[in-house]
């Protein structure tokens, strides 16, 4: 309010100082292409008194501006927080074949067909164990697509470099 109050002062003297000369006031008057009037004393004592308008400074002098540098706006940069465990990393074998299981078998294989498993030295095999089979399965493909993928491209640059890495990729 305070920034306010000197503004409207200097309205306010402008307006006397407008209706004492005989003239309209600001609000109601002429259209811009009108002729200026020459000042009076007071519009004159006025307009010293108001604050005057200055161009801000250059950042730098203008001898040290080079054409190829472009300056950008500063900014804060924050570092990523810290990866944490997930929960695969945190779970053993057992755990993990379990939650395969349950994530990529269904609940009538699990429960019904499955339901009791042989033992091992009779050649059965619990739904935990085909689950974290078809994972490791799934994994080598897709190893085996990323290394085909990385011979392609390396193919152009040196052939018997991506030869010797489909083949290497191949043995098991």
């Amino acid at each position: 309010m305070k920034s306010l109050t000197p503004l409207l002062g200097l309205l306010l003297a402008t307006l006397v100082v407008a209706v004492r000369a005989g003239e309209t006031p600001p609000a109601q008057a002429a259209p811009l292409a009108a002729a200026p009037r020459p000042m009076t004393e007071t519009e004159k004592l006025l307009s010293a008194a108001r604050p005057q308008f200055s161009a801000p400074a250059a950042a730098r002098p203008a001898a040290e501006l080079d054409p190829d540098v472009v300056e950008l706006p500063k900014m804060t940069v924050k570092p990523r927080p810290r990866p944490r465990l997930g929960q695969i990393e945190i779970m053993g074998p057992k755990a993990f074949n379990e939650e395969l299981a349950k994530k990529n078998l269904s609940t009538l294989d699990r429960s019904v067909l499955n339901k009791f498993t042989l033992p091992s030295w009779l050649g059965g095999q619990s739904a935990a164990e085909r689950a974290r089979e078809d994972y490791n399965i799934a994994q080598k493909r897709q190893f085996l697509s990323d290394i085909m993928t990385i011979a392609k491209a390396a193919e152009t640059a040196d052939p018997a470099n991506a030869k010797a890495l489909r083949e290497a990729a191949s043995k098991p």
